[in-house]
């Protein structure tokens, strides 16, 4: 019987808002992580804080308006914030850069995607350390309902923002005024990063978003938010995502912010060791692959990782007791058989290399480099027939194998056919063809055919690619004193 895998609940809530919202209509989401609050502007809650007034009576439209003009608007335009890259921004397109750098406008964030809303509905309630936990809350609009909402047009964005709140603009097609509505909905494009990433638009028109509008929500249960926003977070919705830019990426890595989900783990410091490893930081890499089985014994990746680097480092020992360990939790592990093939070759035993890499191709019977180090450890205890079989089978696998031509070519050079070798060591040199091993075997093979100035041509290839090539050195002025150079 197959395990049964965890329910998803976000599956949960997608099922309530499709029975929410059904097929039709042009839905817009705001996640807000306390279910009691209503939908305001920012500048309505500002007003309500600093004006004594504003919290006993309703604000007029008028009021409003006022607010944007004389507070916002024109300080910004006198201190130049309206400017950019040398043109002047329209009223709302200001209004959102200043909302974006923290200013409180009359822009309502919504986004058109379902699971952004609910990253934002699951967030911790700031009050909970003093008070009750809260339920969060994913308030639905249908912006497809023109009764209530109107779409504004990029040609309108040249309009002050008085004539925009009034719904007082004139259609130059009709030569007649928008008509009357009390929400727009706007999608800036191009302005930031952060918008794109969270499919944002803009609600806005009054102070605030009456109760009848907002009939239509989720409640997001306090004890499902931690499971949600891990389940998130594998779907790559996460504050660093998005918030994709400066002041947000300065924002998720403040003091009160906390590490990213599994920060100080097992598979955290393997990740980290694989960046490093990608950096060429090899050292980086192996503290963090110990701190990985430090905190895991039974991580195999992290040990076969280990084990590649130590293999890097020239620490084969180490190496070889990596891949053991490998082997140990994981017994059909091909490539941790073959490394250790590679490993025990390196310290001179071919014979150990032999039957590791042996295993390796009966746990993985096409293993294209099981069979290539299996070849290059019989040609070193002079199997060169038996190594020729290997490195066929290794090209047969992988057509464009270099190394295997190499092989192939050196093991036929050893016996005699200079002819062959020469053919592999140019097919290894068209396949890769900064190949400085295979110019130095070729050039020893045109030595043994009388051709030393060729040979010399190719050792000139080897040092070019190599120049610490100490043996490349040796065979050039050996061809170069058969020319009496």
């Amino acid at each position: 019987m197959s395990e049964e895998q965890p329910k998803s609940v976000i599956a949960g809530y997608l099922q309530k808002l499709e029975e929410s919202t059904g097929s039709e209509g042009n839905y817009a989401y705001r996640g807000q992580e306390n279910a009691d609050w209503g939908v305001e502007s920012g500048a309505l809650r500002r007003l309500k804080e600093t004006d004594p007034l504003a919290k006993k009576r309703e604000l007029s439209q008028e009021g409003f308006i006022d607010y944007h003009e004389k507070e916002l608007l024109e300080p910004a335009r006198m201190d130049r914030y309206g400017v950019e890259e040398g043109r002047e921004l329209g009223d709302l397109e200001l209004l959102a850069k200043l909302q974006h750098h923290g200013a409180a406008t009359c822009l309502i964030d919504f986004t058109r995607n379902f699971l952004v809303a609910m990253w934002f509905a699951c967030q911790p309630y700031e009050e909970e350390a003093k008070a009750k936990a809260k339920n969060g809350i994913i308030f639905i609009l249908d912006t497809s309902d023109e009764k209530n909402f109107r779409s504004l047009k990029e040609k309108y964005l040249k309009e002050e923002v008085r004539p925009i709140l009034k719904f007082q603009i004139s259609d130059e097609a009709t030569s007649s005024s928008i008509p009357n509505s009390s929400w727009w909905h706007w999608s800036p494009h191009g302005l930031d990063r952060r918008i794109l990433k969270q499919d944002s638009l803009f609600i806005f028109g009054q102070p605030k978003i009456e109760d009848a509008l907002l009939e239509k929500n989720i409640v997001i249960s306090h004890g499902d938010k931690d499971k949600i926003l891990e389940e998130l977070e594998r779907l790559g919705i996460t504050e660093r995502t998005l918030f994709k830019d400066l002041p947000g990426f300065a924002t998720t890595h403040g003091h009160n912010r906390p590490l990213p989900l599994g920060y100080g783990d097992a598979e955290y410091y393997f990740q980290k060791g694989n960046e490093a490893w990608q950096r060429d930081d090899v050292e980086g890499a192996m503290m963090d692959y110990n701190e990985a089985i430090k905190l895991n014994k039974d991580y195999v990746e992290a040990y076969y990782n280990r084990g590649n680097v130590n293999r890097i480092l020239g620490r084969y020992n180490d190496a070889i007791a990596d891949y053991s360990r490998v082997i140990d939790r994981k017994s059909d592990y091909a490539e941790a058989y073959s490394n250790r093939g590679l490993a025990k070759s390196n310290l001179g035993d071919h014979r150990g290399a032999i039957a590791d890499y042996s295993l390796a191709i009966e746990y993985k019977s096409d293993y294209a480099e099981a069979y290539n180090g299996r070849g290059l450890a019989k040609s070193a205890l002079g199997g060169h027939h038996s190594a020729i079989e290997d490195y066929n089978k290794a090209i047969r696998f992988k057509r464009d194998y270099a190394e295997a031509y190499n092989g192939r070519g050196l093991a036929k050079s050893n016996l005699g056919d200079h002819r062959g070798a020469k053919a592999d060591y140019d097919r290894a040199l068209e396949l890769n063809p900064d190949y400085a091993e295979a110019y130095h075997n070729r050039g020893i093979v045109n030595r043994r055919l009388g051709r030393h100035s060729v040979a010399i041509a190719d050792y000139d290839r080897a040092i070019e690619y190599k120049d610490d090539y100490v043996e490349a050195y040796y065979y050039r002025g050996l061809a170069k004193s058969a020319l009496n150079d």
